[in-house]
């Protein structure tokens, strides 16, 4: 395995040995088997144990081993059709419910940590196999299941019930009845809140199960759906993506990116966040179909409040401004979406947090959705509406969080005469102009415009 991510030359030297994926697939069913013949034996406990943990070791560097073959790139054009071949010997849907079977038949918990140590490690072989770079190369639809969507969402599921034991925690389901359990498997969720330490392992799985997910969706949108095999796939990919239970997890997962939690928590709800932009952004297409989806309801409030949150990381809040802006493009239900998004929370809170986005220094990529948003407030919702439950016009609230000095910072720095620049100018005039010319006015001579340096305003001399 580590030869094998090492460099090309070291690839391509394993490689002329001769049946390399051959090699590791064998390697993988000869563990399986093991594991099996073990849990119908009747052996002392630690006999058993041992011998379990070293058989899912192989298992597990023998997949690693074969991420690596895959991830180097640059044997694929010669390798990809007999990697797609022999993929198919794996059965990945048993790879990623190991946890669960070797739960049945031992409480060992170094066992079972394995188990899940595998079945990590198959979510990731699915995200490199999936990649839209390679997916059509590796045969996606030849061995996308339902079982291995349920066996995504299984890992999905255990993953969030980590992630609340780690970042929320909660040590015992009698803590939060409601927050724990989201898998349905009541051995794996008293496992988890039992070993903590393996907990934090597990709820790093799901990075990989959204990663997955979010590929196996863009790769099925990308394909033409002019085959039976392909449609069924993209309708069992949909049902899954917009199932309670995945809209349950991904509100989880999107909310530890709120916490405070650091450099992992926000890795978490980004990728979280990415999946929900891909359903959103789907659902969109044929929204009055999906316009009472649990999912849709329930990610968009869940956005927002990560949006707004004090604690939420650039990354995270730019992840989320792309996945509201994805979806509320071309939506026949705009402007019912746009009421729940400053309806659920205050209103200011969201102006706050878009104009802040404007000026982040590090907002270049975030830019676009944001003043697309702010613009799409402004122009399409109901001033009447907004004074009735604020006090004050969607537009007074934006100036007083600092818009319109915003607006200016966008038009000030670009260089190449933009359309996001040519929005920020036609805000300022359709919206602003009399406040501009009332400021004039009153600075007399002063007629430089404000600049922003970091989060402070500054005049120009």
């Amino acid at each position: 395995g580590n030869l094998l991510g090492d460099s090309f030359m070291a690839r391509q030297a394993l490689l002329e040995l001769g049946a390399l994926p051959t090699i590791l697939i064998v390697c993988v069913e000869m563990g399986l088997e093991k594991i099996q013949m073990l849990g119908q034996q009747q052996q002392q406990q630690q006999q058993q144990g041992d011998a379990l943990v070293t058989a899912l070791q192989l298992v597990r560097n023998s997949i690693w081993s074969l991420i690596n073959f895959i991830r180097g790139g640059d044997i694929l054009s010669s390798s990809s059709s007999f990697i797609a071949e022999t993929i198919q010997q794996i059965d990945l849907a048993v790879l990623l419910s190991l946890p669960e079977s070797i739960q049945s038949i031992t409480n060992n918990s170094e066992c079972i940590s394995a188990a899940f140590n595998v079945a990590i490690e198959t979510c990731w072989l699915i995200v490199f196999l999936t990649n839209h770079n390679e997916a059509s190369s590796f045969g996606i639809v030849n061995w996308l299941s339902q079982d291995i969507l349920m066996g995504l969402g299984t890992r999905l599921c255990s993953g969030v019930d980590a992630v609340i034991i780690q970042f929320k925690q909660i040590e015992d389901e009698s803590d939060d009845g409601d927050a724990l359990n989201n898998s349905g498997d009541q051995s794996t969720t008293s496992f988890l809140a039992s070993n903590p330490k393996i907990a934090e392992n597990v709820s790093n799985s799901s990075i990989p199960c959204c990663r997955a997910l979010t590929n196996i969706a863009i790769y099925l949108d990308s394909v033409p759906k002019n085959g039976e095999v392909i449609v069924q796939a993209k309708q069992s990919v949909t049902s899954a993506l917009l199932s309670e239970m995945t809209a349950r997890c991904l509100v989880e997962l999107i909310s530890v990116g709120s916490i405070g939690g650091g450099t992992e928590a926000d890795t978490i709800a980004c990728s979280a966040t990415s999946l929900a932009s891909i359903i959103l952004t789907d659902a969109s297409r044929d929204f009055e179909k999906y316009a009472e989806s649990t999912a849709v309801w329930s990610l968009l409030p869940a956005l927002v409040q990560g949006l707004i949150g004090p604690m939420s990381f650039y990354d995270f809040r730019r992840e989320i401004l792309w996945a509201i802006w994805n979806m509320l493009q071309h939506n026949r239900l705009q402007h019912r979406l746009l009421m729940e998004i400053i309806s659920g929370t205050s209103t200011e809170e969201v102006a706050k947090a878009l104009t802040e986005m404007l000026v982040a220094l590090e907002s270049s990529d975030a830019v676009e959705p944001a003043l697309g948003l702010v613009d799409m407030l402004l122009r399409t919702l109901d001033e009447s509406h907004t004074r009735a439950t604020t006090g004050k016009s969607l537009k007074t609230l934006f100036e007083e969080v600092g818009l319109v000095d915003a607006l200016w910072f966008v038009c000030d720095n670009d260089v190449d005469e933009s359309e996001v620049a040519e929005m920020a100018a036609e805000l300022i005039d359709d919206f602003y102009e009399e406040q501009e010319e009332e400021d004039d006015g009153d600075d007399g001579m002063m007629v430089t415009a404000p600049s922003v340096n970091g989060q402070q305003f500054q005049f120009q001399a």
